[in-house]
């Protein structure tokens, strides 16, 4: 961490502290203190089950996954897609293009869950307004407050606008006209390197969280719009330097990249890609114990990293986004028919004992019912409470 950026941080904990004596401490991620702990499901989960996505339509490169109101809506090279709970197709959202109903831009969306429109973030800072059939209702600048906008979600009855780290605010809200309720300039100096760092936002309960990969903070802001951090990326040569870097840089794997960060109730959930490897932290809120799980073999068909799957036996989880339905919490994840055909057909699979034989059952009901070919499986994993 820089010495700038170390100043700004160290006064903005204090401040925070001095406002809130209660709390003692801000987590603080630190790769050089992780340690490789297994978890099985069992350990934080209730359940998990499975919904093969309709083959009506074919599915490449699957972005982003929202499931809001038992609707499932995914972006894909093809368009922003709904499928309902039971993994059926619905319909389009608008579709590609440079028209006015038609975007470019395929992973920044979010969706209202009372109208049901959806707001999709593209190029030179416009959204577009699709209603819940998929038609084009209208759409607004925001690129007086920065082009590059960087994600969109939507957060109480408003719309959370993050920009890249060049722009010159860190984010807006607007109201789903397009009014600016507020905004927040950078606090920090320019960024001129030639790496623009994870941009990534989630919501957890009434907040709304972002990654600010130059403070290496990630703020969460309250209903009222103030913000405060939530915890803080340590420092080390695992960092980028504030510098421009060469293809053998980018490539070498030396440097620490977040691709994902989730919230739930008892954890957070940091996925990140460090010495050539795609990894997976649990990190307890209640004493900040971690969980760095394992990845034994980031290359194989059957890839074993993630959550050891301890209830039907299945694949080992990967969570992708989280979700909250009727005060139950929800991990989400994606898998692919022709490893879970090969995992159900391995010794591993066959010598399982998981706690539920019935569920393993299924699952091998659930394979056979597959072909390789055949679009991702959803799979859900109700959280314990």
């Amino acid at each position: 961490m820089y010495p700038r950026l170390l100043l700004f941080l160290s006064f903005l904990v204090i401040s925070i502290f001095a406002c809130t004596p209660t709390d003692k401490t801000l987590y603080k991620f630190d790769l050089t203190k992780l340690k490789e702990n297994e978890m099985t499901l069992l350990e934080i989960a209730e359940d998990i089950s499975y919904i093969p996505l309709d083959n009506s339509i074919p599915l490449n490169n699957i972005i982003p996954m929202k499931i809001v109101n038992d609707a499932i809506f995914l972006g894909s090279d093809i368009g922003i897609l709904e499928f309902n709970k039971e993994g059926k197709f619905v319909g389009k959202i608008g579709k590609i293009g440079r028209g006015p109903g038609e975007y470019l831009v395929l992973g920044r969306f979010c969706v209202d869950d009372k109208s049901e429109r959806i707001y999709v973030s593209d190029i030179k800072g416009v959204i577009k307004v699709f209603s819940g059939t998929g038609h084009f209702i209208r759409s607004f600048p925001l690129k007086e407050y920065g082009n590059a906008i960087a994600n969109i979600e939507f957060f109480n009855s408003e719309i959370f606008v993050q920009y890249g780290v060049h722009a010159d605010n860190e984010w807006a809200i607007c109201d789903t006209l397009g009014n600016v309720i507020k905004r927040k300039p950078k606090d920090l100096p320019g960024f001129t390197t030639n790496w623009g760092g994870s941009q990534l936002v989630y919501k957890f309960g009434n907040r709304m969280s972002y990654y600010n990969p130059l403070a290496d903070t990630v703020f969460s802001i309250l209903p009222d719009l103030t913000e405060i951090p939530s915890f803080i990326i340590g420092s080390g040569e695992y960092r980028y330097p504030r510098s421009d870097l060469s293809l053998d840089q980018f490539l070498s794997g030396k440097y620490l990249s977040i691709t994902n960060i989730l919230e739930t109730n008892h954890f957070f959930v940091i996925i990140y890609n460090y010495n050539k490897k795609h990894r997976l932290t649990l990190i307890d809120k209640h004493n900040q114990k971690s969980f760095l799980l394992p990845d034994e073999d980031n290359n194989s068909v059957i890839p074993h990293s993630g959550i050891i799957n301890d209830i039907d036996g299945g694949l080992w989880f990967f969570p992708e986004n989280c979700f909250t339905e009727r005060g139950e919490e929800f991990m989400i994840g994606l898998q692919y028919p022709y490893q879970i055909k090969i995992w159900i057909e391995s010794d591993e699979f066959k010598y399982s004992t998981p706690k539920y034989p019935g569920k393993k059952k299924a699952l091998e009901r659930l394979a056979a019912s597959l072909k390789e070919t055949d679009n991702p499986v959803l799979v859900l994993v109700r959280l314990k409470k």
